[in-house]
């Protein structure tokens, strides 16, 4: 696949990108504050923080608000008094709201939406780039599979951090691997404050560093955990006003493994199956696909790569203890499948095996399962204008 190839392919996505948006917004008047997915329940105990004329759900939101509301409380509330579910464990996955908040303060808070759109497309852009440049030349063109990956672009669609996550750790990585160790040190540190499964990629390369008695660069590397850590830790000392609406325990949102895919498929006691639930065994397919990929990879070396490979294990994990809710929604159970995609794709030409070949081939139908989704499927919702 060449360079011109590959410009042809992200003008055509872009273009297809717009038209899924206008499809998204338009039983809204085309209002991009639709995508963000605003409750009218926080609406009303946040009053401060939600922009006039954006769109409010009184059936139910999604998680793109508790982004938005943080940004907002970030740079416009001083006071700290935004109340949210289970806060705890969302306002240490700061990246996306402080990226987002920047912009909207520059701009105009109004514009969340469209600048928040522009910032996730534009960084998903360039990790295209830098996965493709690290892809061997006679595999290059399989970074078609991310580029149209289902999983970065529902993510994007719903205004939520972990495409965004995958795209800075991308291209960390790339910098990683040119040797470019400041650059990635920098996207290395974002990318831990977007979500905390970003200290995965650094325990390796610690550890390499380690071992090779290369204290500068060991300490380069430790310091986004560090300070990480440290930001965990004044959280709990500098407590909020309002520790969140639900407050959800970690035991409150996991399962024994693959207890909660089981128990999705209950109902008052007894087991149903309906078409709209078949993408969940493409997910169980997609889950036991990498998992090999991830088992033979360890045969073969148990260091080797281990810096992409140990997150990947990560969100292996998050998936299989992943409650029944989880497994209910399309949604949640595609964004724990974000990071898997491209950084697996790094592994073409070193393990050709049917694991690889069966994710790739479930995550291509699910992206037209997602188009279907959207176009057809995708019932409007009553929503009004916040005053």
């Amino acid at each position: 696949m060449k360079p011109r190839d590959l410009w042809i392919v992200l003008c055509l996505f872009i273009l297809g990108v717009v038209g899924l948006i206008y499809v998204k917004t338009e039983p809204y008047g085309n209002s991009l504050s639709a995508l963000i997915g605003i409750w009218e329940g926080f609406y009303e105990i946040n009053p401060n923080l939600v922009d006039s004329q954006f769109v409010i759900y009184p059936s139910g939101g999604y998680d793109g608000q508790f982004f938005y509301l943080l940004a907002k409380d970030l740079f416009v509330d001083e006071k700290w008094d935004l109340i949210v579910d289970s806060f705890y464990f969302r306002y240490h996955r700061i990246g996306l709201s402080f990226a987002s908040g920047i912009l909207s303060v520059l701009f105009g808070s109004e514009y969340y939406p469209i600048l928040t759109l522009i910032l996730l497309f534009s960084v998903f852009l360039v990790s295209v780039y830098c996965l493709y440049d690290l892809l061997p030349k006679k595999s290059k063109w399989f970074v078609l599979f991310y580029i149209f990956s289902p999983y970065s672009l529902n993510a994007n669609l719903l205004l939520v951090a972990d495409s965004f996550f995958v795209s800075l750790a991308l291209i960390a990585y790339y910098f990683y691997v040119k040797e470019k160790h400041f650059l990635s040190f920098l996207f290395f540190l974002f990318t831990v404050f977007t979500r905390e499964l970003g200290i995965l990629f650094l325990a390796p390369i610690g550890l390499k560093y380690l071992l090779g008695k290369n204290w500068k660069l060991l300490l380069l590397y430790s310091i986004p955990g560090i300070l990480f850590i440290g930001f965990i830790i004044y959280g709990w000392i500098a407590i909020p006003n309002h520790l969140g609406t639900n407050p959800l325990g970690f035991r409150d949102m996991t399962d024994y493994p693959l207890f909660g895919f089981a128990k999705s498929f209950i109902e008052n006691g007894t087991f149903h199956f309906k078409i709209k639930e078949f993408p969940k065994l493409l997910f169980l397919l997609s889950f036991f696909s990498v998992s090999y990929l991830c088992l033979i990879s360890l045969r073969q070396s148990f260091l080797h790569k281990m810096e992409i490979l140990l997150p990947i294990l990560g969100s292996l994990f998050v998936i299989a203890i992943a409650e029944e809710g989880y497994w209910r929604s399309f949604d949640n159970l595609s964004r724990m499948f974000t990071l898997i995609l491209p950084f697996s794709i790094l592994f073409i030409d070193e393990i050709k095996n049917i694991g690889l070949k069966l994710f790739l081939s479930s995550s291509a139908l699910l992206f037209f399962f997602l188009l279907i989704r959207i176009l057809f499927i995708t019932p409007k919702k009553e929503y009004f204008l916040a005053i």
